[in-house]
């Protein structure tokens, strides 16, 4: 009732303002999204106790506002509500105005984006949420409007009659959010009493979550539901290995069309967050680091089945673009960038024939010979057929394009254009940058050093390797405390805030990778010491399922559990996933006995709602189908283990845990494995499943 109450109230009227100073309390952030509106007029603070209790001690409602730097929309509204001096006067001088930044706190934007779908039906970012000085919301939304228009209230509105209606039905207000904080304590309970499946129920669950997805299929594009279309990199993977042919065909079109898109950016590698239309045509030019991390595995796996090369290039330009763009000192890798430059949004990344002729023609048109003139057009000529920019455009309706490579090309074109394709880089690489966020967050590096790693030994690149080591030892020297606990966030020289199950699951998924590419035991001990304080830190012994957070922020209105897939793989998924792989290679029961507990409680809810469990049945078929373990000991040369990684990872083999060890004679301590070297002084197989090795082989064609 009372938020058909709010709803009423919040109609559109006439604005109203008042003239006031900015005091701000961002100043001495770290994260560059609460730095960008350290010099609003709103006298914002971050969370924490200062802002909290003072909204307690003056009875007053929060004003928490949750976003991103690389977010489109965050600009649009910081630019026409916060850095307008009236409304923010008013702001100061009724609410506690709280800003944070949705990725170094995903616990508050977990927790209070719930909430804003359950009072509206849709989120997104910003994020705008009314709470009690008790921490409980009970108005919110996203994007807001200064002033009313088109029957939408206008923030200037909404902020009057909230403090009209706190004034004058507070009580109400409260029994409203009692309620809604109330419903979200219970987001999740696990049984916990289901029978473990066998390999016939696995292939029923398999169908029916193929079934699921197919039901939202775009055949003719590829990828699911209407636009705005996303990328579903962790979807696309359970697709390809266990959706069967229908879900092979589904993740090989969408992958293909997503990366022929403008979706893919065609010079400098790397996929936006995601796509405006159906077509995968115009995307929402924002780059994050978890799209990378989690779509590079997905090319990789396409490349790995069907040997084609289409989709090895991919995976390599975007591990090149992460290397060549995004890492930080000491090899980090920074969050993400922004969508805008110039304040305009995809300025940088779009084209027309003018500024593409202008890229390939830099002295001018009379400053060459007829020869070199022909051979000028000919290229602009290729470029324009080849990226599909015409002088209509396709990016609103300023002449514009988004890059495309719809269009078919001969050998000998394709040859061409790397040449036309490294000029315009080039060309672009003079205009003026998006934003860049240049925090490092331990999870999303988690996911890039799981991609790079597998990279680096499925397609060859010890450069995609030692990339991958460099960003794992820097998350232990820089985020890492002398307990081995890990902070959340990186940035000039400070780490902090909480680790969150996110992190600590994909950075042990990502050392397990590295351990696999290399060989170095260390990789495997941190991630065991990762796992046991997953399950110490964020076990639950009553249900088994991993809470999101460790407990010790006790702002937090409830802890939370979330075991399905969003953007990204659930951590819950991951974590178990590699609990199943830290059995695999040491034979330690207890970590299998937790996955066991944690995937049996999760049964009722992926078996009623399959779709959005697409991580936790990759692990649930790694545990039920016990993965076999090759482990491949070298003599001391890298290239003694060329032929067998060309050999395990061919297309068409069957997916195994492959540990590659180049060095010589250097014995395992590995479960099974232990004190095995390489045979005859030639580099050497081991292949195991569960407590069952085969004979040792020597020649990769015995494989």
């Amino acid at each position: 009732m009372l938020l058909a109450t709010l709803a009423m109230l919040l109609m559109p009227q006439d604005a109203h303002a008042n003239d006031g100073q900015s005091a701000n309390h961002l100043i001495h952030e770290t994260s560059p999204y609460l730095l960008q509106h350290a010099h609003n007029p709103v006298d914002w603070y971050p969370w924490g106790p200062e802002a909290l209790e003072r909204a307690k001690a003056e009875n007053k409602v929060i004003f928490l506002s949750i976003g991103y730097s690389a977010c489109h929309w965050c600009h649009v509204m910081e630019h026409e509500s916060f850095e307008n001096v009236e409304i923010a006067a008013y702001l100061n001088a009724n609410y506690i105005c709280i800003k944070v930044d949705r990725e170094e706190r995903p616990d508050l934007d977990d927790l209070y984006m719930q909430a804003v779908q359950k009072m509206t039906g849709s989120g997104g970012w910003p994020m705008t949420v009314f709470l009690t000085p008790e921490l409980k919301p009970f108005y919110g939304g996203t994007y807001f409007p200064p002033e009313s228009r088109y029957g939408r209230p206008g923030f200037s509105d909404i902020i009057h009659r909230i403090v009209d209606a706190w004034g004058s039905q507070s009580d109400e207000i409260i029994k409203s959010a009692d309620a809604l904080a109330d419903s979200l304590q219970f987001q999740m309970q696990g049984d916990g009493d289901c029978e473990w499946p066998t390999a016939t129920d696995l292939v029923a669950l398999e169908k029916k979550w193929v079934g699921s997805w197919g039901s939202i299929y775009d055949p003719t594009w590829g990828g699911f539901g209407a636009a705005p279309k996303f990328p579903a990199g962790n979807a696309l993977r359970w697709m390809m290995t266990s959706g069967g042919a229908p879900g092979q065909e589904m993740a090989f079109h969408t992958l293909r069309k997503m990366a022929t898109g403008g979706m893919y950016d065609q010079l400098g590698g790397g996929f936006a967050r995601y796509s405006t239309d159906e077509k995968w045509l115009i995307p929402h030019f924002e780059k994050m680091l978890y799209d990378q991390g989690t779509l590079v595995p997905a090319y990789l796996d396409a490349w790995r089945i069907t040997g084609d090369e289409f989709y090895a290039r991919i995976a390599r330009e975007t591990c090149d673009y992460l290397l060549r763009e995004r890492r930080v000192a000491e090899g980090g890798f920074r969050a993400s960038t922004d969508a805008d430059s110039e304040g305009e949004e995809g300025l940088f990344f779009v084209w027309n024939p003018t500024t593409i002729r202008d890229a390939l023609l830099p002295r001018g048109d009379d400053a060459l010979s007829k020869e070199e003139q022909e051979d000028l057009e000919a290229d602009l000529e290729l470029a324009l057929r080849a990226y599909g920019v015409d002088d209509h455009g396709n990016f609103e309706h300023d002449g514009n394009s988004a890059l495309t490579r719809w269009s078919a090309l001969d050998a000998q074109e394709e040859s061409e254009l790397k040449g036309i394709r490294q000029r315009l880089l080039d060309a672009r690489n003079l205009r003026v940058h998006p934003g860049d966020d240049d925090k490092v967050l331990t999870a999303w590096n988690g996911l890039a050093i799981s991609a790079l790693a597998q990279a680096g030994r499925m397609l060859g690149d010890a450069r995609y390797t030692e990339a991958a080591q460099d960003a794992a030892r820097f998350l232990m020297k820089h985020a890492r405390d002398q307990n081995g606990r890990y902070s959340r966030s990186w940035r000039k020289g400070k780490a902090q805030h909480t680790a969150v199950l996110e992190d600590y699951a994909y950075l042990a998924r990502g050392l397990l990778d590295l351990f696999q590419s290399t060989g170095d035991e260390s990789w495997l001990d941190e991630a065991q010491s990762i796992a046991t304080i997953i399950l110490k830190e964020f076990g639950d012994e009553e249900t088994h399922i991993f809470w999101d957070t460790d407990g010790t922020d006790k702002t937090l209105l409830h802890r939370l559990k979330s075991p399905w897939d969003g953007a990204i793989p659930s951590p819950n998924a991951v974590a178990v996933e590699s609990l199943v792989m830290l059995h695999a290679f040491t034979q330690n029961d207890k970590w299998l006995q937790a996955a066991h507990k944690n995937l049996s409680a999760l049964m009722p809810m992926f078996q009623n709602n399959p779709r959005g469990f697409a991580a936790t049945l990759r692990a649930l078929k790694l545990a039920v189908d016990e993965p076999a373990v090759a482990v491949v000991i070298g003599t001391g040369d890298d290239s003694s283990l060329r032929g067998w990684a060309q050999r395990l990872y061919a297309p068409g083999q069957p997916l195994r845990l492959v540990v590659m060890r180049a060095k010589e004679n250097a014995a395992l301590k590995l479960g099974l494995f232990a004190n095995r070297t390489a045979l005859d002084g030639k580099a050497t197989l081991y292949l195991c499943r569960g407590k069952t090795c085969q004979a040792p082989v020597n020649d990769p064609a015995q494989l």
